[in-house]
């Protein structure tokens, strides 16, 4: 039987790929045209160049330049490495945190600067922390683990009630929930959403807690408290209120509120989204990118990004504001043997749990104070060579770790 074989042709370019390796194959061949450079695995290389042009830029996942990073001939090569960072952060809260969907404002905050933040939440009209330490839903969602940061965001008018009950009523609620991020997230902090008083102050507690009766009262009470909590729980505090007090009080023509005095506008909640960009990725907010689709004027987002670079980028220290990575290393500091130097192998010669960057395992001087009365190897054998590694015990009780090169 006499069989027919028909061989058919199809376009490499036309084949499923990657964006990266789809664009490198559907390139026209033109001189001068721009063609991606893509990894081994076809995502898009961290760094771009055009070699007609000179210019090079970092991008993110998508091959989408990160803004500010591109320099032309002359200008050196632009550090792509830390470029782009990914945060895993569960929220924890109630309608102010759900009002405008916040969560996913500060995710597409995030990706337009080439950083990926994915959330997950626990929010509930009302809820206070209270509440939400006697909820499966979020006390799971805290144990599941891995979470980067969990952000906590109590009632709105609670932080602000006299001393003695917040001390009952919140407290203890927040130091609860911040001992379970603790637990079960080696490299978790928790962040206090510090929320903002109300537009006319509280007036439904105000004849009986007089303090509240005003915006600028109420607000200083929020303020102090939610401070109180970010430092008794070695935690963060995102200082949405703070930046709403110094827009309100610059006189900025940028409504906040809703008709109801308390809930964020679009306007508010793009504030908190900004705020919470800086305070998770610790990244200027000038250099955010203004997003036409956000129906935002250019101008009053300038004017928000102005404001959170004075409030919190600039003070980083007075919230305790910190990276979960400070030497840069790839290991967190709850981790790190040596959190303030870079460490990337974690070395440990002596096995005391701390670096060897930092506990100076190398060559040093003899005390002169004491009494040298032994030396030992790592073994605990007496040594007589001067060379390698070797540990002098003084008279003091003190011990000198040293690598000697003969």
């Amino acid at each position: 039987m006499l069989k027919l074989f028909i061989l058919i042709t199809i376009p490499f370019g036309l084949f499923a790929q990657t964006p990266c390796l789809d664009a490198v194959a559907n390139a026209s061949g033109v001189i001068g045209e721009f063609i991606p450079q893509c990894e081994d695995d076809g995502s898009y290389s961290p760094m771009q160049c055009w070699g007609s042009t000179g210019y090079c830029w970092c991008v993110d996942v998508n091959g989408i330049e990160i803004p500010g990073t591109s320099l032309g001939p002359g200008e050196g090569l632009p550090d792509c490495v830390g470029q782009s960072d990914t945060l895993d952060v569960l929220f924890i809260g109630n309608s102010y945190t759900m009002y405008n969907n916040l969560p996913s404002l500060i995710s597409s905050i995030a990706s337009s600067m080439g950083d990926e933040l994915n959330t997950d939440q626990s929010l509930l009209g009302g809820a206070s922390l209270q509440s939400h330490t006697n909820n499966n839903t979020t006390t799971n969602l805290i144990m599941s683990g891995n979470w980067d940061y969990v952000v906590l965001q109590e009632q709105s008018q609670y932080p602000s009630f006299p001393l003695w009950q917040v001390e009952q009523d919140v407290f203890p609620y927040a130091s609860q929930l911040n001992n379970l991020v603790n637990e079960y997230n080696e490299c978790g902090r928790t962040v206090f959403f510090m929320t903002w008083g109300r537009e006319n102050g509280d007036q439904n507690n105000c004849e009986n807690w007089p303090p509240v009766c005003t915006y600028e009262g109420m607000d200083d009470l929020l303020r102090e408290r939610y401070m109180i909590m970010a430092d008794n729980n070695n935690a963060l505090a995102s200082p949405v209120g703070a930046v709403w007090r110094f827009i309100r009080d610059s006189e900025y023509d940028i409504d906040l509120y809703i008709a109801d005095g308390s809930h964020p506008s679009v306007l508010g909640s793009y504030v908190a989204a900004i705020c919470f960009y800086t305070t998770l990725f610790q990244k200027n907010p000038l250099e955010i990118p203004w997003d036409i689709s956000l129906g935002i004027s250019e101008n009053t987002a300038q004017l928000i990004h102005e404001a959170v670079k004075q409030v919190v980028y600039d003070s980083f220290e007075e919230w305790n504001i910190e990276s979960n990575d400070i030497d840069n290393d790839g290991i967190c500091n709850n981790l790190d043997n040596c959190p303030e130097t870079y460490n990337p192998l974690q070395e440990d010669f002596d096995f005391d749990n701390t670096g060897d960057e930092c506990d100076g395992l190398s060559i040093i001087e003899t005390p002169g104070k004491t009494k040298l009365i032994r030396i030992i190897d790592f073994l605990g054998r007496d040594v007589e060579t001067n060379k390698g590694f070797q540990f002098e015990i003084y008279d003091d009780g003190s011990v000198d770790k040293k690598y000697l090169i003969k």
